[in-house]
């Protein structure tokens, strides 16, 4: 028996050097997790600026994009160390929680399923405070069955009370809708 597919969402964030160059690495990256993980690129959303969430320092450039594939139990945190060599490869460091960085991935969610270990929490802990994480995501899965919250997670983002993100226009990057 074949395992159904799910749908895992990453956020994808910059805010020091060439950002947007920074977003486009980390989306082929992404690709090539066909590969290393069996996952495929679904979807990509528009880019966003938004500013430092909790944090100072430049506006971030944000997106989330939709994987979709299959694994065990150990395929979130196969999937998170793929995300943090992914950003290891545009010089990302952490001097601190929240400081500016070249390149931040963010494992969201991973299809329905929920973790709270050391190592990795799904969905993300903060992810529904964050209108540049919701935003993107409303663009792209307005449909999503959020776990514990079904589509009603779209009610948070009209009640957060951070500046909404403004949507770029970037010719260059490939805002996907999604790919049947």
């Amino acid at each position: 028996m074949v395992a159904p597919s799910e749908l895992i969402v990453v956020g994808l964030g910059s805010n020091l050097g060439d950002t947007h160059a920074h977003l486009r690495a980390a989306l082929e990256g992404l690709r090539r997790l066909d590969k290393s993980l069996r996952l495929r690129l679904r979807s990509v959303s528009p880019l966003y600026r938004t500013v430092p969430w909790q944090a100072q320092g430049p506006d971030f450039i944000n997106a989330v994009v939709v994987l979709e594939g299959t694994g065990d139990e150990r395929a979130p945190s196969a999937l998170l160390h793929e995300l943090q060599a992914i950003e290891a490869s545009r010089d990302r460091a952490r001097p601190y929680r929240y400081a500016p960085r070249s390149l931040d991935l963010d494992l969201i969610l991973f299809g329905l399923r929920v973790r709270d270990t050391p190592e990795l929490q799904l969905p993300h802990p903060r992810a529904l405070e964050r209108a540049f994480v919701l935003q993107p995501l409303q663009d792209v899965l307005p449909n999503l069955n959020w776990p514990g919250l079904g589509l009603k997670w779209r009610d948070r983002l009209q009640a957060l009370s951070d500046p909404p993100p403004q949507r770029l226009q970037d010719p260059e990057w490939p805002a996907l809708e999604l790919l049947e």
